[in-house]
């Protein structure tokens, strides 16, 4: 007897999965009217297409509920089964839409139309209006038919089984394509899992796929059995890995649910039917579950052949993502590659051009900055003339000298001249690690700068942006850079020697000048402090006297050579002339060149000069000179000139600062 009840409303939620429930009152209600089982079969399909295709046009981000919701409403009357799907988003024109051919579908770029062709063919009527920007209705009509002969059932039964196959194909193709324009696999197969399950009439199922990188089952997509939250993952034995492999047919249930206890204490009997395996070409991709009908009292079986095709679709669909995904990583890693090489190549210019030993670092580090977003960057430059590395100058509070008896790593690196990488250093047993509570990441890289068995430097490496951590691939791109600077630093100090002077090695008067000059026009253009600190050597000539020329020169450079000790690697110290040097200071003020000029006059007065048998202490007078805007180069020397005449006539051995 046909239902009692003519007319059902309902509001549908556009959420993941809800034409699902949908179809289950559907199921109910058409039932109750006295609809045969393959013609509400018909009807689901129709259904599944006009709400999807509803939930796709119906507004998402508007504050009013009742139009983001698809109102659905079932009427039966006169054997005639009336269904209005609407919703109210922007509408489209029905009539633009192309029907498509599988044969064309599959060669198409254009995937659309196919939903609309199918229920068109699978309902007595099917009316699309559409009234932008208010929405579209979608009104679809079925006729109860009176009881079949066994023939017609057959004939319909038939029918059925290829609009399904047809409809199910039609969609997965469209849905392959999305995969493999997409980077989301969890998606793509939601939508061909949640279609399987309306076109059959089953109520909930998942999909699992395989990871060899661990040997697991792991629960992709996950509708209505809960399988994330109580099985997300599994381990599957090597036994049974082989016998799914050489399963003839798909249906796998009973190996999975005997040889895989978790399946079976996890789910009861009646939540899952059927399992499939999803393979292709002898390569098992994953696991198709399948729970319990909506119609539970029927007893119709499941096409396994039907369901042997879907499941190799959606094998085919998993391969052919993870291909596109393996390719479109290659092609990333490609450009990242060739990205990098380009920066390695810009680099390289960079570095080459820089000749002015001191503004290496800089140009360095501004490098390592850009292209690998190094935070704490630090650069030791071996000073042939005194024999030790000196740290150039930086933010980071580091001494001027490395000291590699307190520093084991860059011992290590420059014994072996090898670059060192350390991932994380609670795994780093070698070394004791005194300034690790400095870093925010536990990894690093030290990199010798190796010239002809030489070690020139040492770079150093730590704390990026983002996660702070250093991988594999930037110890390589550094090292490519690194290799950069060995010729850098020779070039530079081939440069250096040029503009030296022969006795001192400190920097001539000419280029004193030079320096001084640009120097200047950088602090008009950034307004930025520059110093300078002038120096003599009051007994000098007494020195020359008393114990000849040749003494004389080893106090020039012992003087010349404790100056370089004190200032900090980017000040430039040169010989003025004669007895006296001259010392630029960047980015320093008065305040901070008198500190530097005090611990010079204090180096040198606690300083004794021996050669052979002969003793002397040094008496040096210092003057220092602050540059202000309105000054030229030789108003500002002057100013150092004369404050270091009048320290001089004052008795020497003391500093004088221009206080003006």
């Amino acid at each position: 007897m046909p239902s009692m009840v003519s007319h059902l409303f309902f509001k549908l939620a556009n959420e993941k999965d809800s034409e699902l429930e949908a179809c289950e009152y559907l199921d109910m209600f058409a039932k109750k009217c006295g609809f045969a089982t393959e013609t509400i079969d018909e009807m689901r399909l129709a259904f599944i297409e006009g709400l999807i295709n509803a939930k796709e046009h119906a507004p998402k981000e508007i504050p009013d509920g009742n139009k983001r919701d698809i109102h659905v409403a079932l009427t039966y009357a006169e054997d005639l089964m009336q269904i209005q799907i609407r919703d109210f988003g922007k509408g489209f024109d029905p009539s633009v839409v192309e029907k498509p051919d599988i044969r064309k579908k599959l060669k198409s770029s254009h995937k659309r139309g196919w939903g609309l062709m199918l229920m068109e063919r699978l309902m007595d009527g099917a009316e699309i209006s559409s009234f932008p920007p208010s929405g579209t209705l979608i009104h679809l009509v079925k006729k109860r038919l009176a009881a079949a002969t066994p023939v017609e059932v057959d004939t319909l039964r038939e029918h059925k089984r290829v609009e399904r196959l047809k409809y199910i194909l039609g969609s997965f193709i469209d849905l392959s394509s999305f995969l493999c324009q997409s980077k989301n696999l969890q998606a793509g197969l939601r939508s061909m899992l949640r279609i399987l399950l309306g076109t059959l009439g089953v109520s909930r199922g998942a999909i699992y796929t395989f990871e060899n990188a661990n040997e697991s089952l792991d629960c992709l997509v996950d509708i209505k059995l809960r399988a994330n939250a109580r099985l997300p993952q599994v381990k599957i034995p090597q036994k049974v890995f082989e016998k799914l492999s050489i399963k003839e047919d798909g249906e796998v249930t009973d190996i999975i649910t005997h040889e895989i206890p978790a399946f079976k204490e996890t789910f009861k009997d009646e939540e899952i039917e059927h399992i499939y395996v999803l393979r292709t070409d002898n390569q098992n991709q994953g696991l198709l579950i399948l729970g319990s009908r909506f119609r539970k009292e029927e007893e119709e079986t499941f096409d396994n052949e039907l369901l042997t095709t879907i499941s190799r679709n959606i094998s085919s669909a998993i391969n052919t993502y993870r291909l596109m995904q393996n390719l479109r990583d290659a092609n990333e890693a490609l450009d990242r590659r060739i990205v990098e090489l380009n920066s390695v190549r810009e680099a390289s210019q960079t570095i080459s051009s820089e000749l002015e030993i001191e503004n290496l670092p800089f140009t360095v580090e501004g490098i390592f900055r850009s292209i690998m977003n190094v935070q704490k960057f630090s650069m030791a430059i071996f000073d042939p003339t005194e024999n030790r590395y000196n740290i150039c100058h930086n933010n980071r509070g580091l001494p001027s000298t490395l000291d590699l008896w307190s520093s084991p790593v860059s011992q290590h690196v420059i014994q072996k001249m090898e670059a060192l990488y350390v991932p994380d250093l609670k795994c780093e047993e070698r070394f004791t690690f005194t300034r690790a509570r400095n870093y925010t990441s536990d990894s690093f890289i030290v990199i010798p700068i190796v010239v002809q068995d030489e070690v020139l430097g040492l770079v150093n490496l730590s704390d990026k942006d983002g996660n702070g951590q250093i991988t594999q691939r930037d110890f390589e791109l550094a090292q490519l850079i690194c290799s950069q600077l060995g010729i850098a630093i020779k070039n530079a100090n081939l440069y250096k020697r040029g503009i030296t002077d022969g006795l001192t090695r400190l920097y001539t008067n000419h280029y004193f000048k030079m320096r001084l000059s640009q120097e200047i026009s950088r602090v008009r253009r950034v307004k930025s402090p520059l110093s300078t600190i002038m120096a003599a050597i009051d007994n000098l000539e007494d020195i020359l006297q008393k114990h000849g020329a040749g003494f004389k020169d080893i106090v020039l450079i012992k003087v010349g050579s404790l100056i370089k000790r004190i200032i900090r690697f980017n000040d430039l110290p040169c010989r003025y002339e004669g007895d006296k040097f001259s010392i630029i200071l960047p980015d320093t003020t008065l305040e901070g060149a008198m500190i530097a000029a005090e611990k010079i006059l204090e180096n040198i007065r606690s300083t004794t000069i021996k050669h052979q048998d002969i003793e002397e202490t040094v008496k040096l007078s210092l003057s220092i000179a602050q540059f202000k805007i309105s000054m030229n180069v030789g108003q500002f020397i002057e100013t150092g000139e004369k404050l270091l005449a009048a320290a001089q006539s004052e008795g020497g051995n003391r500093i004088l600062a221009d206080k003006k």
